[in-house]
Protein backbone atom coordinates (compact mmCIF):
# COMPACT_ATOMS: atom_id res chain seq x y z
CA UNK A 1 0.00 0.00 0.00
CA UNK A 2 1.24 3.58 -0.83
CA UNK A 3 1.79 5.82 2.13
CA UNK A 4 1.07 9.65 0.84
CA UNK A 5 0.25 12.84 2.44
CA UNK A 6 -1.81 15.94 1.57
CA UNK A 7 -5.47 16.35 0.45
CA UNK A 8 -7.58 15.63 -2.66
CA UNK A 9 -7.13 17.96 -5.67
CA UNK A 10 -9.31 18.84 -8.19
CA UNK A 11 -8.76 19.33 -11.74
CA UNK A 12 -11.00 21.05 -14.17
CA UNK A 13 -11.82 19.68 -17.39
CA UNK A 14 -13.73 21.16 -20.65
CA UNK A 15 -15.76 19.84 -22.95
CA UNK A 16 -14.84 20.11 -26.31
CA UNK A 17 -18.66 19.83 -27.12
CA UNK A 18 -19.52 17.14 -29.81
CA UNK A 19 -18.01 16.82 -32.77
CA UNK A 20 -18.95 14.18 -35.80
CA UNK A 21 -15.89 12.00 -37.33
CA UNK A 22 -15.86 7.83 -37.77
CA UNK A 23 -17.58 7.79 -34.19
CA UNK A 24 -19.58 10.39 -32.25
CA UNK A 25 -17.44 11.62 -29.62
CA UNK A 26 -17.25 14.13 -26.97
CA UNK A 27 -13.76 14.84 -25.59
CA UNK A 28 -12.97 15.55 -22.28
CA UNK A 29 -9.59 17.49 -21.87
CA UNK A 30 -7.53 19.07 -18.86
CA UNK A 31 -4.71 21.49 -19.12
CA UNK A 32 -0.86 20.34 -17.67
CA UNK A 33 2.05 21.52 -17.76
CA UNK A 34 5.72 19.77 -18.82
CA UNK A 35 8.55 20.90 -17.87
CA UNK A 36 10.79 23.42 -16.15
CA UNK A 37 9.70 26.28 -16.60
CA UNK A 38 6.24 24.67 -17.48
CA UNK A 39 4.68 24.12 -21.14
CA UNK A 40 0.93 24.35 -21.15
CA UNK A 41 -0.72 21.32 -23.25
CA UNK A 42 -4.30 20.23 -23.44
CA UNK A 43 -4.83 16.45 -22.54
CA UNK A 44 -7.29 13.84 -22.79
CA UNK A 45 -7.25 12.27 -19.15
CA UNK A 46 -7.76 8.28 -20.55
CA UNK A 47 -8.61 5.71 -17.63
CA UNK A 48 -8.25 3.65 -20.37
CA UNK A 49 -4.80 3.74 -21.30
CA UNK A 50 -1.99 3.68 -18.46
CA UNK A 51 0.67 6.14 -21.36
CA UNK A 52 1.07 9.73 -20.53
CA UNK A 53 2.04 11.48 -24.05
CA UNK A 54 2.20 14.58 -26.07
CA UNK A 55 3.41 16.26 -29.13
CA UNK A 56 7.02 17.20 -29.78
CA UNK A 57 8.00 19.86 -31.29
CA UNK A 58 10.29 17.77 -33.29
CA UNK A 59 7.92 16.54 -35.59
CA UNK A 60 9.16 13.82 -38.27
CA UNK A 61 5.37 13.04 -39.66
CA UNK A 62 2.27 14.44 -39.30
CA UNK A 63 -1.31 13.95 -41.34
CA UNK A 64 -3.05 16.90 -40.05
CA UNK A 65 -3.91 20.61 -40.53
CA UNK A 66 -3.94 21.58 -36.89
CA UNK A 67 -1.92 23.46 -35.37
CA UNK A 68 -0.93 21.62 -32.15
CA UNK A 69 1.28 23.27 -28.60
CA UNK A 70 3.92 21.16 -29.06
CA UNK A 71 6.74 20.29 -26.24
CA UNK A 72 10.54 21.24 -26.68
CA UNK A 73 12.56 19.28 -24.73
CA UNK A 74 15.59 21.94 -25.16
CA UNK A 75 13.50 24.17 -23.73
CA UNK A 76 13.16 22.08 -20.06
CA UNK A 77 16.19 21.81 -17.71
CA UNK A 78 14.34 19.07 -16.24
CA UNK A 79 13.72 16.62 -19.89
CA UNK A 80 15.76 13.27 -19.36
CA UNK A 81 16.17 10.93 -22.79
CA UNK A 82 15.76 7.84 -22.08
CA UNK A 83 16.92 6.50 -25.45
CA UNK A 84 14.22 4.60 -25.89
CA UNK A 85 11.73 4.40 -29.09
CA UNK A 86 7.78 4.26 -28.74
CA UNK A 87 5.02 3.20 -31.05
CA UNK A 88 1.07 3.08 -30.39
CA UNK A 89 -1.82 1.58 -32.18
CA UNK A 90 -4.97 3.06 -31.70
CA UNK A 91 -8.12 2.02 -33.62
CA UNK A 92 -7.90 4.27 -36.70
CA UNK A 93 -4.41 5.62 -35.91
CA UNK A 94 -0.70 5.60 -34.72
CA UNK A 95 1.52 7.74 -32.74
CA UNK A 96 5.27 7.09 -32.45
CA UNK A 97 8.68 8.98 -30.82
CA UNK A 98 10.50 8.98 -27.78
CA UNK A 99 10.27 8.13 -24.19
CA UNK A 100 12.06 10.70 -21.90
CA UNK A 101 11.35 11.73 -18.37
CA UNK A 102 10.03 15.19 -17.12
CA UNK A 103 8.45 16.92 -14.18
CA UNK A 104 4.94 17.23 -15.32
CA UNK A 105 2.20 19.65 -13.25
CA UNK A 106 -1.99 18.48 -13.02
CA UNK A 107 -3.79 20.87 -11.06
CA UNK A 108 -1.10 22.01 -8.93
CA UNK A 109 0.37 18.73 -8.12
CA UNK A 110 3.91 18.05 -9.22
CA UNK A 111 5.49 14.74 -10.50
CA UNK A 112 9.13 14.39 -10.68
CA UNK A 113 11.46 12.37 -13.54
CA UNK A 114 7.45 11.16 -14.33
CA UNK A 115 8.05 8.68 -17.72
CA UNK A 116 6.38 10.35 -20.06
CA UNK A 117 6.40 9.95 -24.28
CA UNK A 118 7.03 13.26 -27.41
CA UNK A 119 5.22 12.22 -30.39
CA UNK A 120 7.29 12.74 -33.33
CA UNK A 121 4.53 10.89 -35.48
CA UNK A 122 1.44 12.00 -35.46
CA UNK A 123 -1.18 9.54 -38.06
CA UNK A 124 -3.79 12.50 -37.43
CA UNK A 125 -5.34 11.53 -33.65
CA UNK A 126 -7.16 14.57 -32.70
CA UNK A 127 -7.31 16.02 -35.88
CA UNK A 128 -10.81 17.49 -34.75
CA UNK A 129 -10.28 18.34 -31.25
CA UNK A 130 -8.25 20.70 -28.86
CA UNK A 131 -6.18 17.84 -27.31
CA UNK A 132 -2.82 17.26 -27.67
CA UNK A 133 -2.05 14.30 -26.05
CA UNK A 134 -2.85 11.92 -23.27
CA UNK A 135 -2.28 11.44 -19.62
CA UNK A 136 -2.76 7.79 -18.75
CA UNK A 137 -4.87 6.49 -15.73
CA UNK A 138 -5.00 3.11 -16.57
CA UNK A 139 -3.36 0.20 -15.06
CA UNK A 140 0.25 -0.56 -16.49
CA UNK A 141 2.19 -3.68 -17.14
CA UNK A 142 4.29 -5.11 -14.67
CA UNK A 143 7.33 -4.09 -16.61
CA UNK A 144 6.32 -0.82 -17.73
CA UNK A 145 7.42 2.37 -15.85
CA UNK A 146 5.56 3.84 -12.85
CA UNK A 147 2.07 5.64 -14.01
CA UNK A 148 1.97 9.42 -13.34
CA UNK A 149 -1.01 9.09 -10.83
CA UNK A 150 1.65 5.90 -9.00
CA UNK A 151 4.33 8.52 -8.82
CA UNK A 152 1.69 11.06 -7.33
CA UNK A 153 1.22 8.90 -4.28
CA UNK A 154 4.91 7.51 -4.12
CA UNK A 155 6.10 11.02 -4.03
CA UNK A 156 3.25 12.36 -1.67
CA UNK A 157 1.75 14.97 -3.49
CA UNK A 158 -2.18 12.80 -3.01
CA UNK A 159 -3.34 10.68 0.09
CA UNK A 160 -5.10 7.92 -1.40
CA UNK A 161 -5.02 5.54 -4.26
CA UNK A 162 -8.46 7.33 -5.46
CA UNK A 163 -8.80 9.67 -8.12
CA UNK A 164 -12.71 10.26 -9.16
CA UNK A 165 -14.68 11.90 -12.28
CA UNK A 166 -17.59 14.34 -12.47
CA UNK A 167 -18.20 14.97 -15.87
CA UNK A 168 -20.99 17.12 -17.16
CA UNK A 169 -22.58 17.93 -20.52
CA UNK A 170 -24.49 15.98 -23.09
CA UNK A 171 -28.36 16.32 -23.80
CA UNK A 172 -29.48 17.64 -20.46
CA UNK A 173 -30.71 21.17 -18.94
CA UNK A 174 -28.59 23.48 -17.25
CA UNK A 175 -25.73 20.90 -19.12
CA UNK A 176 -22.73 23.43 -18.58
CA UNK A 177 -23.99 25.11 -15.37
CA UNK A 178 -20.66 23.67 -14.05
CA UNK A 179 -17.36 22.65 -14.62
CA UNK A 180 -16.34 19.10 -15.44
CA UNK A 181 -14.19 18.20 -12.63
CA UNK A 182 -11.14 15.45 -11.59
CA UNK A 183 -10.56 14.81 -8.10
CA UNK A 184 -7.09 13.18 -7.31
CA UNK A 185 -6.39 11.27 -4.22
CA UNK A 186 -10.28 11.16 -3.01
CA UNK A 187 -13.67 12.11 -4.01
CA UNK A 188 -15.73 15.37 -3.53
CA UNK A 189 -19.05 15.19 -2.23
CA UNK A 190 -19.90 18.41 -4.03
CA UNK A 191 -20.18 16.47 -7.20
CA UNK A 192 -22.50 13.12 -6.47
CA UNK A 193 -25.48 12.51 -3.79
CA UNK A 194 -26.51 9.17 -2.15
CA UNK A 195 -23.86 6.30 -0.74
CA UNK A 196 -21.62 4.41 -3.61
CA UNK A 197 -22.14 1.30 -5.03
CA UNK A 198 -18.74 -0.37 -5.41
CA UNK A 199 -18.02 -3.35 -7.92
CA UNK A 200 -14.27 -5.17 -7.49
CA UNK A 201 -12.08 -5.40 -10.79
CA UNK A 202 -11.97 -8.93 -12.10
CA UNK A 203 -8.49 -8.28 -14.00
CA UNK A 204 -5.12 -6.44 -12.43
CA UNK A 205 -4.45 -4.31 -15.40
CA UNK A 206 -7.82 -3.17 -16.38
CA UNK A 207 -11.40 -1.26 -14.50
CA UNK A 208 -13.08 -4.44 -15.78
CA UNK A 209 -15.67 -5.64 -13.95
CA UNK A 210 -18.56 -8.13 -13.83
CA UNK A 211 -21.79 -6.22 -14.77
CA UNK A 212 -25.50 -8.47 -14.21
CA UNK A 213 -26.88 -7.36 -16.91
CA UNK A 214 -28.38 -4.78 -19.44
CA UNK A 215 -32.22 -4.02 -19.68
CA UNK A 216 -34.88 -1.51 -21.60
CA UNK A 217 -37.48 -0.60 -18.54
CA UNK A 218 -40.02 -1.34 -20.95
CA UNK A 219 -39.16 -5.14 -20.86
CA UNK A 220 -38.80 -5.28 -24.32
CA UNK A 221 -35.28 -6.66 -24.57
CA UNK A 222 -32.38 -7.64 -21.80
CA UNK A 223 -28.66 -8.06 -22.71
CA UNK A 224 -25.70 -9.49 -20.92
CA UNK A 225 -27.67 -12.27 -19.29
CA UNK A 226 -26.59 -14.39 -17.20
CA UNK A 227 -23.58 -11.56 -16.43
CA UNK A 228 -20.74 -10.25 -18.75
CA UNK A 229 -17.64 -8.22 -18.52
CA UNK A 230 -17.59 -4.11 -18.64
CA UNK A 231 -15.10 -1.78 -18.47
CA UNK A 232 -15.44 2.45 -17.45
CA UNK A 233 -13.37 3.95 -19.98
CA UNK A 234 -13.33 8.12 -19.83
CA UNK A 235 -11.53 8.14 -22.94
CA UNK A 236 -14.66 6.65 -24.86
CA UNK A 237 -17.64 8.76 -25.77
CA UNK A 238 -20.52 6.80 -25.72
CA UNK A 239 -21.49 2.68 -24.62
CA UNK A 240 -20.43 0.16 -27.01
CA UNK A 241 -21.48 -3.37 -26.72
CA UNK A 242 -21.72 -6.40 -28.35
CA UNK A 243 -22.75 -5.86 -31.92
CA UNK A 244 -25.77 -8.27 -31.95
CA UNK A 245 -26.71 -6.76 -28.91
CA UNK A 246 -26.31 -3.09 -29.38
CA UNK A 247 -28.08 -3.51 -32.86
CA UNK A 248 -31.46 -4.88 -31.25
CA UNK A 249 -30.92 -2.07 -28.79
CA UNK A 250 -31.31 0.48 -30.80
CA UNK A 251 -34.11 -1.04 -33.26
CA UNK A 252 -35.82 -1.59 -29.83
CA UNK A 253 -35.46 2.34 -29.34
CA UNK A 254 -36.82 3.17 -33.03
CA UNK A 255 -33.47 4.27 -34.07
CA UNK A 256 -32.68 3.90 -37.72
CA UNK A 257 -29.32 3.21 -38.58
CA UNK A 258 -26.87 5.54 -41.14
CA UNK A 259 -25.87 4.06 -44.14
CA UNK A 260 -22.70 5.64 -44.91
CA UNK A 261 -21.64 4.96 -41.55
CA UNK A 262 -22.53 1.27 -41.11
CA UNK A 263 -22.59 1.95 -37.27
CA UNK A 264 -24.17 4.82 -36.23
CA UNK A 265 -28.49 5.20 -35.34
CA UNK A 266 -30.34 7.80 -35.44
CA UNK A 267 -33.48 9.02 -33.04
CA UNK A 268 -36.20 11.45 -33.80
CA UNK A 269 -35.53 13.83 -31.36
CA UNK A 270 -39.41 14.99 -30.92
CA UNK A 271 -39.81 11.48 -29.41
CA UNK A 272 -36.69 11.60 -26.94
CA UNK A 273 -39.38 11.95 -24.15
CA UNK A 274 -40.94 8.77 -24.90
CA UNK A 275 -38.27 7.00 -25.02
CA UNK A 276 -37.43 3.91 -22.23
CA UNK A 277 -34.80 4.23 -19.93
CA UNK A 278 -31.79 1.72 -20.52
CA UNK A 279 -30.74 -0.14 -17.56
CA UNK A 280 -27.55 -1.65 -15.92
CA UNK A 281 -27.63 -3.64 -13.23
CA UNK A 282 -24.41 -3.45 -11.31
CA UNK A 283 -23.70 -5.26 -7.92
CA UNK A 284 -27.61 -6.27 -7.95
CA UNK A 285 -28.40 -2.33 -7.82
CA UNK A 286 -29.70 -0.59 -11.30
CA UNK A 287 -28.24 2.37 -12.70
CA UNK A 288 -30.63 4.06 -14.89
CA UNK A 289 -30.07 6.06 -18.16
CA UNK A 290 -32.75 8.40 -19.68
CA UNK A 291 -32.89 9.20 -23.32
CA UNK A 292 -31.21 12.47 -22.14
CA UNK A 293 -28.32 10.68 -20.68
CA UNK A 294 -27.91 8.31 -23.85
CA UNK A 295 -28.74 10.52 -26.66
CA UNK A 296 -26.35 13.05 -28.05
CA UNK A 297 -27.73 15.87 -29.78
CA UNK A 298 -25.57 17.45 -32.44
CA UNK A 299 -26.14 20.85 -33.60
CA UNK A 300 -25.01 22.87 -36.78
CA UNK A 301 -27.28 21.09 -38.98
CA UNK A 302 -30.35 22.46 -40.82
CA UNK A 303 -31.99 21.32 -37.73
CA UNK A 304 -31.12 19.23 -34.83
CA UNK A 305 -29.71 15.78 -34.88
CA UNK A 306 -30.11 13.09 -32.57
CA UNK A 307 -27.63 10.52 -32.17
CA UNK A 308 -27.52 7.16 -30.18
CA UNK A 309 -25.14 6.74 -27.85
CA UNK A 310 -24.93 3.04 -28.06
CA UNK A 311 -22.58 1.43 -30.47
CA UNK A 312 -21.47 -2.08 -31.62
CA UNK A 313 -18.21 -3.18 -30.97
CA UNK A 314 -16.08 -6.50 -30.97
CA UNK A 315 -13.92 -7.42 -28.38
CA UNK A 316 -10.07 -6.33 -28.60
CA UNK A 317 -6.76 -6.76 -26.68
CA UNK A 318 -7.20 -3.03 -25.87
CA UNK A 319 -10.65 -3.97 -23.87
CA UNK A 320 -11.37 -7.31 -23.57
CA UNK A 321 -14.63 -7.11 -21.85
CA UNK A 322 -18.22 -7.37 -23.73
CA UNK A 323 -19.51 -4.00 -22.44
CA UNK A 324 -17.53 -0.47 -22.49
CA UNK A 325 -19.41 2.32 -20.46
CA UNK A 326 -18.21 5.60 -21.90
CA UNK A 327 -18.61 9.22 -20.65
CA UNK A 328 -22.23 9.35 -21.36
CA UNK A 329 -22.64 6.61 -18.46
CA UNK A 330 -20.42 8.09 -16.06
CA UNK A 331 -22.15 12.07 -17.08
CA UNK A 332 -24.94 10.35 -15.08
CA UNK A 333 -23.11 8.51 -12.57
CA UNK A 334 -19.87 10.27 -10.60
CA UNK A 335 -16.85 7.68 -10.56
CA UNK A 336 -14.44 6.52 -8.07
CA UNK A 337 -11.55 4.45 -9.31
CA UNK A 338 -10.02 3.06 -6.05
CA UNK A 339 -6.51 1.21 -7.09
CA UNK A 340 -5.81 0.69 -3.20
CA UNK A 341 -9.02 -1.54 -3.19
CA UNK A 342 -9.31 -3.03 -6.85
CA UNK A 343 -12.69 -1.38 -7.45
CA UNK A 344 -14.79 1.05 -9.00
CA UNK A 345 -17.71 3.05 -7.03
CA UNK A 346 -20.50 4.60 -8.60
CA UNK A 347 -23.08 7.56 -7.09
CA UNK A 348 -25.73 9.84 -8.86
CA UNK A 349 -24.32 12.90 -10.22
CA UNK A 350 -25.20 16.15 -9.21
CA UNK A 351 -25.82 18.87 -11.76
CA UNK A 352 -27.30 21.32 -9.89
Amino acid sequence: MFQATGNPRNATLLDRGVYVSIFCQSIYYGSITIGTPGQTFNVLLDTGSSLTWVLSSHILSEDTDRKYRRYNNASSSTYGNKRQVFDIEYPLNKIAGLWGTETITVAGLKVKKQHFGEAMINSGLFNDADVDGILGLGFRDEDDDPTIFENMLKQGVVSAPIFSFYLNGGYRTNSHARDSVVTLGGTNPEYYTGDFTFVDLTAPDQWKFNMDKVQLSNGAATFCRPGCEAVVDSGSSIISGPVRDVNILNEKLGAVILPESKKLYVLDCSQLDNLPDVEFILNGRKFSLTSRDYVLKLDGFKKPVCVSGFIGRRRTALFEADWILGNNFMRAYYTQFDQGNMRIGFAKAKHE
